[in-house]
Formats: C-alpha cells, structure tokens, sequence
C-alpha cells in the first residue's frame, strides 16, 4: 500500500469517526431528551487541536523561545507560557495556512527593519483562543518581537500544558493576572509599556485583565469571543451544519450554559461588550467581515475614545490569531497613540 493510499484511508477513517460522534449526539438527544446535557459534556471534554501542522518543538526552540511554567502560591496550578526576548534580524517573513477547506486562509508578514520608523519597548502578553493553545500564538509573538517587545505566551486553564479545568476566558484572568505580577516582582516585566493580544477567547481574558490592572498601556483583541453561548452556537452552525438545523438553537446555548455553570462560571462574565463599554484602556479590535463565530457587525456599533476597530476582509476565524501584513499598518498606527 502507497503512501497516498493510506493517506486517503486515514481521511476516510477520521470523517466516519466524525459521522459517528455526530449519529451519537443525534441518537442521544432524541432517544434520552438529553441534548443540552450532552453538549455540555462535548464542551467539558473538548480536547486542545493540534499544533504539529503549523510549528515542531525544534522550531520553538530555534527562534528562541523558552519555555517554563509559574506554580501558583497554594501550588495547586501551575502556568505553563513562552517567553521570548526582542529580535535583533533585519527581516521578519512567515507564512501560515489556516484553517480548511473553503474556510482556508493564507496569512504572510514580510517586514524589513528599515521599513519601522521607530523601534518599540515594552512586554506583549499573547493569549490563545478556546480548544487552542499558546503555540497557535507564535507566529505573532515573532511579530511583536521584531517590534522590540519581550513577549509571555501562557496556556490558558484547561488547554495546552496548563493543568486544571476549563474556565472559558474568565476565571484565567485571574491566574494570568498573578503571573504578570510575579514577572514584575521578579524583573522580567519592568515599569514600563505593558500590552494584551487576545485572540477568541483570549480577547475575553485580555479584557478581565486590563480591568483589574491600572499599568496596561493597551490591548489588542483580534476576533474576540461572543458570549459564549452565542459563541457555541455560531460555531456549531459552521463546523456541524447538520447537527445545528436538528437540535434546536435554545439546547445548543442551553448546553453551553451548563458548562458554564459547572465551571462555576455565569454567562454574563462572558459577554465581552460591557466590559469594553466601561473600560477605559486603549483598545485595539480586530474583526473580519468574513468571521462568522466571531461577527464584525456585533461590534461596529461601539463608539469610543479608547476603541479603535479595525476590519479585515476574508479572513474565517481560525486564521485571526495570526497577524499579517494588513494587520500591521493597523497596529503600528495604533501603537503609535499609546506610546
């Protein structure tokens, strides 16, 4: 058997192992009135995509990434994150295929250090999205690095190779939050420009953090998370089309709902909206037109001082954790107002 058969094979293999969770959710919703409850379930156990496709560890290593993890006090859990220092190269060139199918985006930096009219300082603090982890954030980690910023890249809870339970973007500001303060008093952060890249979910946690903290300069939220069970559902109408049009939209957020509430989590402190309504740090989203989990038209409405929106066309929500060239212009102008 060739290569190309076995890989047709295991394509085939994966898509009937998809079929059949879906027939199982279906006959268990119709069989047990159950839905809501397995769904809740499904998110709980939903397990972390892998990052082999887009990056290897050897890679990490060489572009100088160190990774190391900070326990808690009460050392019951331990954050595991990157830290990487600023690049000195004069050239900065990636190119990353994301997501699938006709939802592929191709995203490419091509920078040349002369092309900067000023070096930047300071530590960016990167944060993935739901069922990722911090390695989907390398890509624009290299970016703000080659900016002049040191950056801190953490597994949120439940995700990557950080412990504990899923706590959907909320009760993680609170661990993130210690982790910036234990990097101030150890030196690693000095008084000085202070940002949050949140990505999905990890916009929701970026924008927690910058309400607890007076010493951010700015964050930076690209894609940012819809309350989560409106999150839930518009992905579920993506990737199980199916499924959606079967199980009624109220046991979908119904679902979602209960994993929160296992999680001791209220719907409310998901909702992204009135925290950036409220909040007075400079904030730079994100959105693309073409985003149907995490829709431009649900923010376009805001209108502040301290918020700048920035619109991207084409660009499908997997692809919205990595910073292009478009992007670019956006946040150098947007720096530029902050420091």
């Amino acid at each position: 058997m060739n290569k190309l058969q076995l890989h047709n094979e295991f394509k085939q293999y994966k898509a009937s192992s998809i079929l059949i969770r879906v027939l199982t959710v279906i006959s268990i919703c119709i069989v047990i009135s159950a839905c809501s409850q397995r769904i809740a379930s499904s998110i709980e156990k939903a397990e972390n995509f892998s990052f082999v496709d887009r990056i290897t560890t050897e890679r990490i290593e060489e572009l100088g990434f160190k990774r190391t993890e900070y326990c808690l006090p009460d050392n019951k859990k331990c954050i595991s994150y990157y830290y990487g220092s600023p690049l000195v190269d004069n050239n900065l060139n990636y190119s990353a295929t994301l997501g699938r199918g006709d939802r592929e985006n191709i995203v490419k930096i091509n920078l040349n250090r002369d092309s900067l009219d000023r070096s930047y300082h300071g530590t960016v603090v990167l944060l993935h999205g739901f069922r990722t982890s911090k390695e989907f954030m390398l890509n624009s980690a290299l970016y703000f690095r080659f900016l002049g910023f040191q950056v801190i890249v953490p597994d949120l809870l439940g995700h990557g190779d950080t412990g504990g339970k899923k706590k959907y973007g909320v009760d993680d500001s609170k661990y993130i939050n210690s982790l910036i303060d234990n990097l101030v008093e150890e030196g690693v952060i000095k008084d000085e420009n202070i940002y949050i890249v949140g990505s999905s979910l990890g916009a929701l946690t970026a924008t927690h953090i910058s309400s607890l903290r007076s010493d951010i300069n700015g964050i930076i939220l690209l894609a940012p998370m819809p309350q989560f069970d409106e999150a839930v559902y518009n992905y579920m109408k993506i990737d199980y089309p199916v499924l959606s049009r079967i199980i009624p939209e109220r046991d979908i957020r119904k679902g979602a709902v209960i994993a929160l509430k296992r999680a001791n989590i209220d719907l409310k402190d998901t909702n992204i909206q009135p925290l950036l309504k409220t909040s007075q740090t400079p904030t730079l989203l994100i959105l693309s037109n073409s985003d149907q989990v995490s829709p431009y038209a649900n923010y376009k409405q805001l209108k502040k001082n301290n918020i700048k929106i920035f619109k991207v066309n084409g660009r499908y929500h997997p692809s919205m954790n990595t910073i292009g060239d478009v992007e670019h212009e956006a946040i150098i102008k947007w720096l530029n107002t902050t420091q």
